[in-house]
């Protein structure tokens, strides 16, 4: 009798433990962050980083790896859809300043928004002055340090780049920071004075 009570206790500690284990399930949250790895791209940086300092990544609310795991996905669901932008021009002294602003906004959340200001000489050759780059998210931060600029000798269009990174504070077992690259490209015809833009995750 006293071997059946004792079984029975067993079965249900074995139980109770069971299902603590599963609620704070290790291999899940392990699986979140490889999937931020495998499917974004992503890799830890440290806190001490240049970068993470700039944008003062410690002030970031923390989100779990599943939460920035559900960010991606709606941000990566616009992905290689092109934009198209607005351009102002404004000439001065044979000069003209031009601004191509590009606005993005995913998911009602989620608002992108970069200004490229270059300028066109009396011949149309463009040069590339600088950019503002803004975003309105505040669970992460978005990081351009700068655009490439270069013209396509098939078409004439103008062509910029930026390799820029977007930044998570992860809180699951502990505080972790990461870096995820995101790809922003994008055209200028001055011919049709036209401007558009796509991002890559």
């Amino acid at each position: 009798m006293k071997n059946s009570i004792l079984f029975v206790a067993m079965l249900i500690i074995m139980g109770m433990t069971s299902c603590t284990a599963t609620e704070n399930d290790p291999m899940e949250q392990v699986e979140d962050f490889s999937s931020l790895t495998s499917s974004y791209g992503a890799r830890s940086v440290l806190s001490s980083d240049n970068i993470c300092k700039k944008l003062h990544l410690e002030e970031l609310p923390g989100v779990s790896a599943e939460e920035a795991c559900n960010i991606l996905s709606n941000l990566k669901k616009h992905n290689q859809s092109v934009k198209h932008s607005d351009v102002k021009e404004n000439d001065h002294d044979g000069i003209c300043d031009v601004d191509i602003i590009m606005d993005e906004t995913i998911s009602n959340r989620y608002t992108f928004t970069i200004q490229l200001h270059m300028e066109k000489d009396s011949k149309g050759t463009m040069y590339y002055k600088s950019f503002e780059a803004d975003c309105s998210a505040n669970t992460f931060a978005w990081y351009i340090k700068g655009f490439s600029f270069s013209t396509d000798n098939a078409t004439g269009a103008n062509k910029f780049e930026s390799p820029s990174s977007i930044y998570f504070k992860i809180l699951d077992e502990e505080v972790k920071y990461i870096q995820v690259p995101v790809t922003v490209k994008g055209t200028y015809d001055g011919k049709d004075n036209k401007a558009e833009f796509s991002y890559t995750l």
